[in-house]
């Protein structure tokens, strides 16, 4: 059926683009023969509307196929060099105890080195067991005196965080509950071994070690984001990678420290009347995705169940936003204001159940909070440090007896230096501006004075509006000559900014990297079903209304109409 509507979408466009090269010989004749000038205006409207148009389909490919560097980028970073992957790993005999929990640290703290295959199945299978009869909701005792209950957030397979955590904190006890608080995995080098820890430390003391499900925990996103590659390079095994996806998913979705917080990697359910008691009904080991796609929003029945999962999985918290907002960058969730924690908060029915932790978003200090007011409070923290290459703390947020949790930060990773850090920051800053490139425009255009400008304190506005970031246009020296009569040439300085991006040597550089996300099967040739599901993967990436249409770009990509890409037809939209 898709091949059928390809076949029938490209009969009319076809048409279209011989008509461009016509209209075009069409006017230059009525114009060398002065012809009726109003046959000659419509020919020459029908010609720059399609030149347009095929301007607009080279828009759509450049940026769809940034995109996909950007996603092949993140998947390459995270695997180690063949090289460097020991083929024996460690093998625990004996059963998990205690002991072998230890030992385990310590040969990863001794040689990074991964772990016997029938090891790493032993402890997925024991802690699979173990956490699918666990409820959606985990309870959590209050402590007592000379009792912690510590929350750690993000790692995504950064085991150096982990254990400099574990060192700190120690063994976990009844003095000493640790919550794991998703995303254990992806764009770090250790994933399996990061998750082999917190699994093993789950089965050998199942009563003080918890663990939240993260956005990551889902079958498409952490074989987007590079786990089902380091996974394939250490094992060499689908079965396992899906074994891990069936665990992820049934992970719970949050806990609750008695009478003292509410622990969730991403937010609040955004549905008005949702409460704890339907987030504990909810069938999650069904919900290997942690995310709806287009067709399932506004659905009921098991698709509700999905949307509640996004908003915790997903959701950002905004001060600005009074209760949600379904706007966000993310392509998921939404973003929830201090209203929505305090009305979530005290539906809980705990009147000193006051605090909110979540995770989900990389921070500088490793924790955030945000006062929302009566007392009611929203921490963030974040445990992998310097991630990704930056330049943030991590941090574990420690709850005692009373009061507010006290954050314990550190950095395990050799942080850039000041000048690259800001070099590697004014990078990212412009690709960001020059992927909004048209959604800019549009903003300025609208107040923009009748010479194209505006004033300096307009685009501040604008740019907080359209990115989320408060920026300063003098910081961008390579634009300082957009500024006239002292208000800014909106599109030259976004002219600007593009010549200082190269889409094409980005796109390039990872050009094989790209093929392969979209050829699942390895052939050589992306069919359309192959090709939807990589776009399906990337707009899982993206905001709501700057997601892709897989049949419009297959067809933009398939130039000699086959059904299939090949390499170099990826290679010349590429280049051209």
């Amino acid at each position: 059926a898709a091949a059928c509507r390809l076949r029938a979408l490209a009969g009319r466009l076809r048409p279209l683009f011989r008509t461009r090269r016509l209209c075009f010989k069409l006017f230059s004749t009525n114009a060398n023969a002065n012809s009726d000038s109003s046959h000659s205006d419509s020919d020459f409207t029908v010609w720059t509307e399609l030149d347009k148009r095929e301007e607009a389909d080279k828009v759509k490919l450049a940026h769809f196929l940034t995109e996909l560097s950007e996603m092949a980028d993140a998947r390459q970073r995270m695997v180690e060099k063949p090289s460097l992957l020991k083929k024996a790993g460690l093998m625990l005999h004996n059963e998990l105890n205690p002991n072998a929990v230890r030992r385990l640290i310590e040969y990863l703290r001794d040689t990074r080195g991964i772990i016997d295959q029938r090891t790493f199945k032993n402890i997925l299978h024991q802690a699979h067991v173990l956490i699918s009869s666990s409820p959606n909701i985990s309870l959590i005792p209050h402590p007592r005196k000379n009792e912690t209950v510590s929350i750690i957030g993000d790692l995504h397979g950064d085991l150096d965080d982990l254990l400099k955590i574990l060192d700190h904190l120690g063994i976990p006890s009844k003095e000493n509950v640790l919550v794991f608080n998703g995303d254990f995995v992806d764009r770090g080098k250790h994933g399996t071994e990061v998750l082999a820890v917190i699994l093993a430390l789950k089965v050998v003391f199942p009563e003080y070690v918890f663990l939240n499900r993260g956005n990551h925990e889902d079958a498409s996103i952490s074989r987007a984001y590079g786990f089902y590659d380091e996974v394939m390079a250490k094992y060499g095994s689908p079965k396992i990678y899906d074994d891990i996806t069936r665990m992820f998913a049934s992970l719970p979705l949050c806990a609750i420290i008695q009478d003292r917080a509410f622990v969730v990697h991403g937010g609040v359910p955004r549905t008005d009347g949702t409460t704890i008691h339907h987030v504990g009904a909810i069938a999650r080991r069904t919900h290997l995705q942690t995310f709806c796609v287009a067709a399932e929003r506004g659905k009921t029945g098991s698709q509700t169940s999905r949307q509640v999962i996004e908003d915790l999985m997903w959701s950002d918290p905004d001060p600005y936003v009074r209760g949600h907002n379904t706007s966000t960058s993310r392509g998921a969730g939404c973003r929830y204001g201090p209203l929505a924690v305090k009305q979530w908060l005290k539906s809980l029915g705990s009147p000193t159940l006051k605090t909110l932790v979540r995770s989900h978003e990389c921070v500088e200090n490793g924790y955030d909070v945000i006062d929302c007011g009566e007392g009611y409070k929203l921490w963030t923290v974040f445990s992998a440090s310097n991630y990704a290459g930056g330049w943030n703390q991590g941090a574990v947020l420690v709850f005692s007896e009373e009061g507010d949790p006290e954050p314990f930060t550190y950095d395990t990773n050799l942080p850039i230096s000041n000048s690259g850090r800001e070099s590697k920051k004014h990078k990212k800053l412009l690709e960001l501006i020059t992927k909004y490139k048209h959604h800019l425009e549009l903003q300025f255009r609208k107040i923009a004075d009748e010479h194209g400008r505006v004033s300096e304190s307009t685009w501040v506005k604008v740019m907080y509006a359209e990115l989320g970031l408060n920026l300063s246009f003098k910081s961008f020296e390579e634009c300082q000559a957009s500024m006239k009569n002292g208000r800014i040439d909106y599109q030259m300085f976004l002219d600007l900014m593009q010549e200082y991006i190269s889409p094409g040597h980005q796109h390039s550089r990872a050009l094989s990297a790209i093929f392969s996300i979209l050829d699942e099967n390895g052939d050589g040739l992306v069919t359309f079903e192959e090709f939807k599901k990589g776009v399906e993967l990337l707009n899982h990436r993206l905001p709501h209304g700057q997601q892709f249409d897989a049949e419009n770009l297959f067809l933009l990509l398939d130039k000699d109409q086959s059904g299939y890409v090949e390499y170099t037809e990826l290679n010349d939209a590429v280049l051209s």
